[in-house]
This record gives C-alpha cells, structure tokens and sequence, in this order.
C-alpha cells in the first residue's frame, strides 16, 4: 500500500486538518519537476531548484509548527484528563476502602491503629506512582464512630432498626460504587484510546516527513531533504516527546491493578483499540448475500400471486384497506433498518465518524454489513408473511394470523433478553429509546434527539399501531373483545361516537413524536440556557401540534358540509400545514445541514467545507426535500372521493417518501455534525465522572468574553473559588489559553492560506 493511501486509511477524520498535506506536497514536487526548464544553462536550472527548494522547505516549515501546534495542545489535553482520571479513581478507591472498613469492624470489633495509617498512604502512593506494587488492602476506621457503633449495638429493638438501615444503605452504596466503577472503566477505555490516535498521528506524520523529504531528494537529485529532517523533523517536540507512551503504560498499569484485580489479559481486551479500517466478516456478507437472494425471489413470487388472485379476492368482498394498515408498518421499519445500513457505508466511505456522533462503543458496534443483514433478514420473514397471507385468503382460511405473527416475532426479537442476536446494540436502542420517551428527565444527548427525529418520519407508525391493537382486541374472528363492541370500534363509519373517539386517540398519537422531540428541546434550553436554537427549534415541533389541530377541527365539523372545499377550517388547515411545511424546511437547511452559507465560497448554496465527493449530492438532496416536505398537497386531489383504500395508498406512498426523505437527511445531518467535531478536534467520547459545574463553567466563559477580563479577573476567581476550589485550574487554563495564542499568531505569521488551517 501507498503510503498516500496508507495515510488516507488511518487518519483521524476530525483532525484531518492537522495531519501532513501529504498529497499537496507530493503535487507541488512533481508540478516543480515538470516545469523545470529545459535549457542546458545549468545556472539557470540551479536558481529555478533552488528557488523550488526554499518555497517547498517553507512549506515543510508551516507543515512542522501546524503538527508541533497541534500535538502540544492535545498532549496538555490528554496530560489535563489523566490527572482528572487519577483524581477520580483514588477517590473510588478511598470510598471502596471505607464500606470495606464497616464489614470489618462489624465483623470483628477491630480498631484502627498506626499501622493501618501507614498501608493507607503506602495505596495511595501507588495512585501517584503506577508503576508500584499493590500492596493489599486497608482498613481505616476513626474512633469516634467505633464508640457510636458500639453502643448502638448494645440497644436491642434499636440495633435491629439500625442494621436494617444500614443494609439498606450498603446496597444503595454497593450500586453506586458498581455505577462509578463501571463509568471509570469506560472513561481509561476512552481516554486509551485517544493516546493511541495520538500516538499513530505522532508515527503517521514522522513518516509522512520522512517519505515527502526522502521523494524530494531523489526528485531534485540532493540530500538538502535528508539534512532538513534530522535538523527540524527528528528534534522536533512532536517525534521526541515519549509523554504518550509514559500515559499509556500509566493507563494500562492503573486499569490493571485497580479496576481489573491485577488481570492484565482482561485489562487489555477490555482497552483494545478497534482496527483503524473496518472490516467486514465473509460470514456476514455470504448471509446478507443469501438474504437479498431470497428477497429477489419472494418479491416476484408475492407480485404473481397478488395479481392471479386479485379477483378472487373481489368476489370474496376483501377489504385491502385492513391488510395495507396491517403490513405498511413493519415493512416501512424493515426499510429504514436497510437504509441506515446505508447510510453506516455512506458515512464509513467519506470519513463521517457516526460511531463517535452516536457515542457507540468503537470496540463492539454493527457495521454497515450487520446492519444490512439485519434488515434484509427481516425483509425476507416480512415477504412470507406476506404471501402466506395472500394464500390463506385465497382459500378463505384465518389470514390474519400472519400479520400478528410477524409483528410479535418483531418484538421478541428486539425484547428478548438472550444474549444473542446483537444482544448490546439491542440494549443500546431500548435505552435510547427510553430515554426519548422520558425527554424530559434526563439530559439530550445526539443519539436521542436523532433517533427521535426518525420517530417524526413515522406519524403514520403510531395511528397503525392504534389500528392493529384496535383490530386484534375488537373486531379480529378470535377478538377478546369483539361480543363487547357489535359496531366496529376499529373501522366505525356508523356510529358516530365511535368514530369521534377514534379520530381523537390517532390526532393525538400523530402528536405524539412532535411532542417528545419539543420536550426535549425544553430539556437542552434548560440545560444549557440559550434560547438559539432550542427554543426556535422547540417551536418548529410545535407548529405540528396547530397542524393536527386545525386537522382535527376540519375533520370535527365536515358532517356540516358537502365537501372539504366548502369549509372554512379546511382553508386555515392549508395555511397552517404551508407555514409548518416552509418552517421545517428552513431548519433542514440552515441548522440541521448548515447549507445556504454566505461564506460557501465555491460551494454556492452548500457551506464552506463539504465531505461528500460530489456536489451534485447536495443539490439532489436540496430539491428531494422541497419536493417531499410539499408532497402532502397530493392529498387535495382525494378531497371529496369516497374511496377509502385510495386514501390509504396515498397515506402509504407518502409514508415511503418521507422515510426515503429521511434517508437523505440523515447523510447531512450527520456530515454537519462530523463537521463540528471536526472544528473542535474531538476524536473520542466525552466521559465526564464528575462534570465541572455549570455555575463555573458560566463564569469562564464571561470572564472570557469580556474585554476587560484580563482587569477584572481577579475579582471573578475569587468568586469562583467560594463555589469550587478551582482558582489553580482556572489558572492555568488562562495561561495555557495564553501559550496557545501566541502559538497560533506564530503559526499563522507562515501560513499561506488561512482557510488551509480552519
């Protein structure tokens, strides 16, 4: 492999910036060798080289600082995190010390004395040395409260009271110590593997200088490259600093001998750093294979059958409508599941880190390949229901079996507690899925808020429900409930009440993803207090609910006349949906896709950096959107019609486009986001233990943007040093904040183009 290509494979996509222009430098070398004069004046052809070789060594120079630049800012970073990390598990190891000092003493009356004293600080040596021995465990127990103990103990009914609460208060100790436990764990993992994207991009730009200097040489027929690489590349601070590799042996000496007990084999599966290049298993692809070959027959084999039978089903009064409401649903689910697994390649090929956006275990997710499998997979159990559908009621047997057959099987699948069948990405999206449902009491994370936009794709999604639920309890052959309700509770065109009450429940169910994506727009506006865009985007789900209002007023009222065209709640219904429809189009594609950028530069009606290869991408997503978020006017044409099935049809095509609307969607909205981690260079979760408070986090952030902060900044530490003791911290922010400044203005004395470095 090239190391071009080599390089392009192994980067981290959001400091693509930050690496070597590799490719850019290479050009610039052969674009100097093919414009090289062709006279034999070798004067002429010193000055033309060597005027080469000063532009291209300022450039290797600009190339030096930007990587010198950027790998100090994330080593004090990383340097910053490890103290916080030591911090927090010698804490945890302080607290596990304690509850394992109660057992103790309850056990055996056991005092504390000097030696105990001296095992506490020898433990908590080891925390500020990692590389010594552990050395046992430790009991510290004051004797104020061993007098307390010992006489609660003495005082009968109260002493059982007392043991009571003290299980009690153990157990809730016990969970949140495994909680911690298992938080801390999952931040060293973390923090693991930021140090090895360190370390690679320490090795992939070391070589990347090496290999450009090494073509350089050979090229211009010089070893001036060779000499410019042991002058500034190998002295470099980025090359010979050894700080990563004494973090990550510091890491792995930590987490073996306080997290794992001492197990080194299980340590290092568990911080095992997941393969740079996805890799597929041939046993995945030869099932997903298999899959979409039986899909290519069953689809046909389903069409023939639908259309040989199609007039028997006529003679047999069978009403399509059922069947459609009964189908569409999981069959919109199998396909979104397919075009996710799209988007996963799509994402995978253009450096889009949706593992990083979705906070995904990088070591144990599905790959695009899994996630096609499983929706291929449920396709196909999805065309056998079908066509066993379509046989049963050709012979008039209980066809509506299958239906219900295939939509528990959905469940099981996705509720069974096996640990089988993508047993963690299940658990995965049961918890964001309740967590969407409970918006309001826990913080809104990417994840949550994505997946409840997809929810708002599928309004229709949650009336089927009502309709399948309604169908199997009432009016089923085998209903429970059918001899309760003689009039049709599910289809009640004849009775009016019914039909009110009906009509409510789906109006409501359809409000139903607008208001969990517009609690938790609440919930981030509480969180963070800015009222752009949360508040703004609050609103734009709640333009649904006027929607479905004036929806439900032209629906209430059409007894009182002919047509819909008559009525006047109608018309404000049409005024409503345009000014919802033209508000979500807005959102789409200046805050969800960041397009129509007045700094797009090259890139007219897009923004200034794209990811995709082509721009032709962009502006069929541009005009697919408009396109379907208008597609709803289709529905003026049934106004008036009596055909219900039509309507339906038309209810189910819409729903298709709107998941392929989605689709889209999703491929920007995701690049968008990449793109802003990109601006900040995060490369791998954010696990907070313990959180800096918002309270003084607001108060750097005045401190920071106000002109005279550097005047007034003492009165604004103090202040915050009565909330928390971070007067030091702060300080050191500031001045690392300082360094950093006078770092870049350095950086940028050289830079050429200042968008290169942006």
């Amino acid at each position: 492999m090239k190391f071009a290509e080599r390089l392009a494979a192994h980067i981290t996509p959001e400091w693509n910036s930050q690496y070597i222009k590799y490719d850019e430098m290479k050009e610039f070398l052969y674009q100097y060798e093919q414009s090289a004069p062709v006279q034999d004046d070798e004067h002429l052809l010193q000055r033309y080289f060597a005027r080469a070789d000063e532009i291209f060594f300022q450039f290797c120079d600009k190339e030096l600082i930007k990587i010198n630049t950027f790998f100090a800012e994330k080593l004090a970073e990383a340097q910053r995190k490890f103290e916080n990390l030591k911090s927090e598990l010698k804490d945890n190891y302080h607290l596990m010390n304690r509850k394992t000092d109660r057992s103790l003493f309850k056990s055996s009356k056991l005092k504390v004395d000097q030696d105990d004293e001296e095992e506490e600080e020898t433990k908590t040596k080891l925390l500020e040395d990692p590389g010594l021995k552990d050395s046992g465990s430790v009991r510290n127990r004051g004797p104020k409260s061993s007098v307390i103990s010992n006489v609660l103990n003495n005082t009968g009914a109260h002493t059982i009271t007392q043991r009571l609460i003290e299980k009690n208060r153990e157990r809730q100790q016990k969970n949140k110590q495994f909680r911690k436990e298992n938080d801390l764990k999952l931040a060293f993992s973390e923090f693991y593997l930021s140090l090895i994207l360190l370390q690679n991009y320490q090795t992939l730009n070391f070589t990347g200088f090496r290999k450009i200097l090494k073509k350089h040489d050979k090229i211009f027929k010089t070893d001036r490259g060779t000499e410019w690489h042991k002058a500034y590349v190998e002295t470099a601070p980025f090359y010979t600093t050894k700080k990563v590799d004494t973090f990550i042996n510091d890491v792995v000496n930590l987490f073996t001998q306080y997290l794992e007990n001492g197990d080194r084999e299980r340590a290092m599966k568990r911080l095992r750093v997941p393969p740079f290049e996805e890799k597929q298993s041939p046993w995945t692809t030869f099932r997903l294979g298999l899959s979409i070959g039986m899909i290519f027959v069953l689809f046909p084999l389903a069409l023939l059958l639908l259309i040989f039978t199609y007039a028997s089903y006529n003679e047999l009064s069978f009403n399509w409508k059922i069947a459609i409401k009964l189908y569409r649903s999981p069959f919109f689910i199998i396909v979104h599941i397919f075009f996710i697994g799209i988007n996963s390649y799509g994402w995978s090929r253009s450096g889009v880190n949706h593992v990083l956006i979705f906070e995904i275990d990088p070591r144990n997710h599905l790959t695009y390949q899994q996630l096609l499998e499983l929706g291929s997979f449920l396709g196909t159990f999805w065309f056998i229901s079908v066509i066993l559908f379509i046989i049963s009621a050709y012979y008039n047997l209980d066809y509506y079996i299958y239906p219900l057959s295939l939509v528990v099987f959905l469940l099981v699948f996705l509720l069974n507690p096996i640990p089988r069948f993508q047993f963690s990405s299940r658990n995965w999206i049961l918890g964001i899925l309740w967590k969407i449902f409970t918006a309001p009491f826990y913080p809104v994370a990417f994840a949550h808020f994505w997946l409840a936009d997809q929810l708002t794709s599928f309004e229709f999604l949650f009336t089927d429900i009502q309709f399948f639920s309604c169908w199997f309890l009432f009016q089923a052959q085998w209903a429970p409930f059918k001899k309760f309700f003689p009039d049709s509770p599910c289809i009640p065109a004849n009775n009016r009440n019914l039909t009110c009450t009906f009509n409510v429940i789906s109006l409501l169910l359809m409000c139903l993803p607008s208001w969990l994506r517009f609690m938790q727009c609440l919930r981030r506006f509480k969180d963070t207090s800015h009222a752009f865009p949360h508040l703004v985007n609050a609103l734009k789900y709640a333009t649904t609910f006027f929607d479905v209002g004036a929806l439900s007023l032209k629906y209430h009222f059409s007894y009182m006349y002919e047509s819909d065209w008559e009525s006047p709640f109608f018309y404000i219904w049409l005024i409503v949906k345009f000014i919802a429809t033209c508000y979500k189009l807005v959102w789409d594609f200046k805050m969800d896709w960041g397009f129509f950028d007045k700094n797009a530069g090259e890139n007219k009606f897009l923004r200034e950096v794209i990811v995709y290869s082509s721009k032709n991408y962009y502006y069929f997503a541009i005009v697919q959107n408009f396109l379907i978020r208008f597609l709803w006017l289709v529905r003026l044409y049934d106004i008036g019609l009596k055909g219900e099935t039509y309507k339906d049809l038309v209810t189910t095509m819409l729903g298709f486009f709107e998941v392929f609307r989605r689709f889209v969607w999703n491929f920007f909205r995701l690049e968008n986001e990449h793109l802003n981690n990109c601006g900040q260079f995060r490369a791998v979760r954010d696990i907070s233990i313990s959180p800096i408070q918002m309270t003084d986090l607001n108060v750097i952030e005045k401190m920071m943007d106000q002109e005279d902060g550097l005047v007034n900044r003492q009165h604004t530490l103090n202040t915050l040093t009565k909330h928390n003791n971070n007067l030091t911290i702060t300080k050191r922010i500031m001045s690392r904040h300082g360094n950093l400044m006078s770092m870049s203005r350095r950086f940028n004395t050289f830079s050429p183009r200042k968008s290169e470095l942006e």
